[in-house]
């Protein structure tokens, strides 16, 4: 018993002495420029580095958030503290603003969900770490981001999260949101919105087009002459052109006009052949009609009927022929929107729409 207690002086005067030394060196690291050469804080910091690797969490959370605050905190010492257990580098990734991308690249990877979290909550991140943070597919951190209004989204991480909202029905909300979201991909996030944020789509992107109808009234004429044959100014003139309606095919069709067929459609129902002549003669994609039936919200097919300079009966029979009740609500939400929108509004949407599955047949 008699060595009992020098044993364990023996073993606590080390730790006290590890303890002391890397309080004295992160002191040292973060003294001012005007006192610390570059060179001696890289030296301090290499001995540090090793200090903390073997001491414990107390030691590590006073010399993160020592470090925190500084400006010139060496790199490879934040990156350590900062990628630890998150009660030690919580200081770090709220305050640190001498974290660089790579750093924070590579705590995204190394650190937890709380780690994450945190740094999708700092002030301007940029395109590089945003898209990391999006790629983990960690539903609360992604909401994080899309909340941060300082963040910066690339295009491509767009795209994405427009894609996820399928699943995670709430990123619809949010990226409507975004100063981001182009036209293109609004209207792809239009399927999998509420009817509410289906609205604040049509009133942010669904515009008219007549600057653009306008300005290139006399280039229909040359195109024309030349038979239509330069797909690239054709694709263009059919986003542009005032009129929805195939006429050609209209002068073809067994049921005489696009009314006609919507009448044989609420009659005989959703038959392969009435669907495929109200595409061609509405001049959109059948998988775009398809998709119109298919959904339960009567907003796109609303848009449909407006586009083509349909009343409001002909909604009406197309719901009828689907086999749902013209006492719903759904129809109610959809009359608003019919009644909202201009031709040249509803046409924009619609032409976005076929756009988009042109662009998927490509791929």
């Amino acid at each position: 018993m008699a060595n009992a207690e020098p044993l364990e002086l023996m073993e606590e005067a080390p730790r006290r002495a590890r303890d002391v030394l890397a309080r004295r060196l992160a002191d040292i690291v973060g003294l001012p420029s005007s006192r610390l050469t570059p060179r001696e804080r890289w030296i301090v910091a290499d001995l540090l580095y090793d200090i903390l690797r073997a001491s414990d969490v107390s030691v590590r959370q006073r010399c993160a958030r020592r470090l925190a605050g500084l400006l010139e905190a060496p790199s490879r010492l934040l990156r350590v503290l900062a990628c630890d257990q998150f009660e030690i580098a919580e200081p770090i990734l709220e305050e640190s603003r001498a974290l660089t991308d790579f750093d924070l690249l590579e705590i995204v990877q190394a650190g937890s969900l709380q780690h994450r979290m945190t740094i999708a909550r700092r002030e301007n991140i940029s395109e590089i770490i945003s898209a990391a943070l999006v790629a983990a597919g960690e539903p609360p951190v992604v909401e994080c981001v899309l909340k941060n209004q300082t963040t910066a989204l690339a295009a491509p991480t767009i795209d994405r999260l427009v894609g996820a909202a399928q699943d995670e029905v709430r990123y619809s909300a949010l990226l409507i949101r975004r100063a981001e979201l182009r036209p293109a991909q609004a209207f792809r996030l239009f399927w999998d919105c509420e009817h509410r944020e289906r609205i604040q789509i049509l009133d942010r992107f669904a515009v008219d087009r007549t600057i653009l109808i306008d300005s290139t009234e006399d280039i229909f004429p040359m195109v024309s002459a030349e038979g239509w044959d330069d797909p690239l100014v054709t694709r263009v003139l059919r986003y542009i052109d005032r009129r929805q309606r195939n006429r050609d095919a209209a002068e073809l069709s067994p049921y005489g006009s696009l009314e006609g067929a919507i009448d044989a459609f609420c009659v005989e129902g959703g038959q392969a052949e009435i669907v495929a002549e109200i595409a061609t003669l509405a001049a959109i994609h059948k998988r775009l009609f398809l998709r119109m039936m298919d959904d339960m919200a009567g907003e796109s097919l609303a848009i449909l009927c407006k586009a083509t300079g349909l009343k409001w009966v002909s909604f009406q029979g197309l719901w009828t022929g689907l086999g749902r009740a013209v006492q719903d609500d759904a129809v109610e939400l959809a009359r608003k929107v019919y009644d909202s929108l201009s031709v040249e509004k509803a046409q924009t949407v619609l032409r976005y729409w076929n756009l988009s599955i042109e662009d998927a047949d490509k791929r």
